[in-house]
């Protein structure tokens, strides 16, 4: 995975960095706080019904009261969410979340992985650089691979995961889902 030049803190409870993005603006990157439940909502309901389709695979209008506490209140070992924004008018705006959620099978130190990026900021590199640092993350806490599960017409994610130049295997599930595995070691 190429590493462009980061600026960050690695200590995950304040994991916070600032990366420039394809068109010259800068991202701030920060670990996902509790405090972040409205804006969260805010964000999902900005999206439009096929981002939230999926990040979900199926139609999701509004985050409950249990999602907003799951995505939110995370470890920061097990449960990694990051939050990206730019700055626009003098205000902090938020346009994407990845997360990695772990999920150990067998000897494999495996974790899920998913993105969301709100369509105005799409093609920026957002999702690339959110890929990085959780890929940063999991390494220091072992984890050898992540694992997408991607709707086929998800192009955007699937080129994301095919250009993170990690070593990748997928297969269509039975559900005719893509799982897409990438191997951090």
């Amino acid at each position: 995975m190429k590493n462009d030049s980061m600026n960050h803190s690695i200590a995950r409870e304040n994991y916070a960095s600032s990366d420039v993005l394809r068109d010259g603006r800068t991202l701030h990157i920060r670990s996902i706080r509790a405090d972040d439940k409205r804006l969260l909502q805010e964000s999902w309901q900005a999206l439009s019904k096929q981002s939230q389709y999926f990040r979900f695979f199926s139609p999701k209008d509004k985050l409950t009261e249990a999602d907003l506490l799951y995505f939110t209140e995370v470890d920061l070992v097990n449960h990694v969410g990051l939050g990206a924004s730019i700055v626009s008018d003098d205000a902090e705006v938020p346009v994407g979340v990845g997360r990695y959620i772990r999920s150990d099978v067998g000897s494999n130190a495996g974790a899920e992985l998913a993105f969301v990026v709100g369509e105005q900021y799409q093609g920026l590199g957002i999702a690339t650089i959110l890929l990085r640092h959780l890929v940063l993350i999991a390494r220091e806490q072992a984890i050898t691979e992540f694992t997408a599960f991607v709707l086929p017409e998800n192009t955007g994610m699937q080129i994301v995961l095919h250009k993170s130049g990690l070593p990748m295997k997928q297969v269509i599930n039975s559900a005719g889902v893509l799982e897409i595995t990438l191997s951090l070691t």
